[in-house]
């Protein structure tokens, strides 16, 4: 009789063995091409796997998909430190691309940005991305991005905790334009808040008129600034702000308090130096004013000389050249012929030097220390200003130029300084016999040895 198969047997038959495996290998690779797949949950798992980054810089770049999507990978490359590479692959996609991905991004951005939840550097790390997004973003979008960044500029600013990130706030400033100079103006025009960042922002960014009205909120507040116990103790902040905004303003300001250096001179020399920040031509006339007038206060006197040769030009060579053969102190001939060098490097060494008054007495310690040396310091560059001076019709000029040709010299000078060596002139007040032939043979000897 045949068999019955039992409901045992049928059990045991290998079917089922045969095909877990194969149905475990489908679930398997199912779950992998999910996990492969950009969606938020996986965006926000790629963050802490090791090859989420790779991942993450796939979705981003990757047309097909969707711009939320992408903009979500954006900003999970931000938060792992890769904003670089966020940068890279926005400016190489196609401008749609950008635009598309730009309206779910600068928002996710700013509220990154602005979020109580990173530290401190997160939130710089999402402005400085902000910012990167609107270089590449379409203008209505760089209008809001602009509207974003500044109120956080300006927060930062009036706390004195402004921070640097990957772009500079000049360039970030630069680049916002008219807005962030006005930005800047209400920081200044806000009593209490610290004003030296602003002013210093300002002066590199702002135009004349935006620098302007700066310039006039500083002075507004330059009482209660001037009695804070913040600035007592450094009052030079406060000038050199005003002194780099400049403008009108500003100089006029400057220049009364310069004016008042009886009442007090530490202020007056503040003042002075503060005109020497942006180099203003306008305060030329002023400066060599001051710089000529044997009453005005020593101290303020000698900084005004800075201030002349820091604008400098021809208008200031002239303005020095008048005090050189005029002043009756030879400490301020002197200084102002380190003026002209400093001014006109070696094109202020022959007509400095042919300024100097005839009839004056002159030390050969002093022509050393205060004319050969300066010129000195001018190096290669002044040996054809000084070859020049070997031919004028003014000793002192003809000595200097020789004695400075023996330091500065190289063997190629040797025979101008030779055709000297017949002239018996002297300068008034060298010791006797010590004639420029005696020195232009001597320094003629010495530059042969040179190369």
């Amino acid at each position: 009789m045949a068999r019955t198969p039992t409901r045992l047997g049928l059990a045991t038959r290998p079917r089922f063995a045969v095909s877990a495996p194969r149905s475990g290998w489908v679930l398997a690779a199912l779950l992998f091409a999910c996990g492969a797949r950009p969606s938020s949950e996986n965006i926000a798992i790629w963050k802490t796997t090791e090859k989420g980054p790779e991942r993450l810089h796939d979705a981003l770049a990757d047309h097909g998909v969707a711009p939320k999507l992408r903009a979500e990978a954006a900003v999970a490359l931000v938060d792992i430190g890769r904003a670089d590479e966020v940068d890279t692959i926005l400016a190489a996609a196609p401008a749609d691309d950008r635009a598309e991905i730009t309206k779910f991004l600068e928002p996710a951005y700013e509220v990154a940005m602005k979020s109580q939840d990173p530290s401190p550097e997160k939130s710089l790390e999402y402005r400085d991305a902000l910012f990167s997004l609107r270089g590449v973003a379409p203008a209505d979008d760089q209008k809001r991005i602009d509207a974003a960044l500044l109120p956080e500029l300006e927060a930062e600013l009036k706390a004195g905790k402004l921070r640097q990130g990957r772009h500079s706030l000049d360039k970030m400033l630069t680049a916002i334009g008219a807005d962030s100079g006005a930005m800047l103006v209400r920081v200044l025009e806000t009593p209490d808040v610290p004003f030296e960042q602003a002013s210093e922002l300002l002066a590199k960014v702002g135009d004349e008129a935006t620098r302007e009205r700066g310039a006039a909120a500083l002075v507004a507040r330059a009482p209660k600034i001037q009695a804070d116990p913040r600035y007592k103790q450094h009052p030079d902040l406060f000038y050199r702000s005003l002194g780099r905004i400049g403008g009108p303003t500003a100089v006029k300001y400057l220049e009364a308090q310069v004016s008042r250096a009886k009442e007090n001179e530490d202020q007056a020399v503040l003042a002075t130096r503060a005109l020497t920040e942006r180099r203003d031509p306008a305060v030329l006339p002023f400066a060599l004013k001051i710089a000529s007038d044997s009453r005005a206060d020593k101290a303020v006197r000698d900084e005004m000389f800075g201030v002349v040769e820091g604008i400098g030009g021809l208008e200031a060579e002239k303005g020095l050249l008048a005090i050189i053969s005029s002043d009756k102190e030879e400490i301020v001939r002197y200084r102002a012929f380190e003026s002209v060098l400093t001014a006109r490097k070696a094109d202020g060494i022959v007509p400095g030097l042919e300024a100097f008054p005839a009839s004056a007495t002159y030390k050969k310690l002093d022509v050393d220390d205060l004319l050969v040396k300066l010129i000195e310091k001018l190096g290669a560059p002044a040996r054809p200003a000084l070859t020049q001076a070997l031919g004028s019709r003014v000793p002192l000029a003809r000595m200097t130029a020789v004695m400075a040709l023996g330091q500065v010299g190289k063997a190629a000078d040797a025979p101008a300084l030779e055709k000297l060596a017949g002239d018996s002139s002297s300068v008034k007040g060298f010791p006797a016999g010590d004639t420029i032939g005696k020195e232009a043979t001597e320094a003629a000897e010495a530059v042969k040895k040179k190369s």
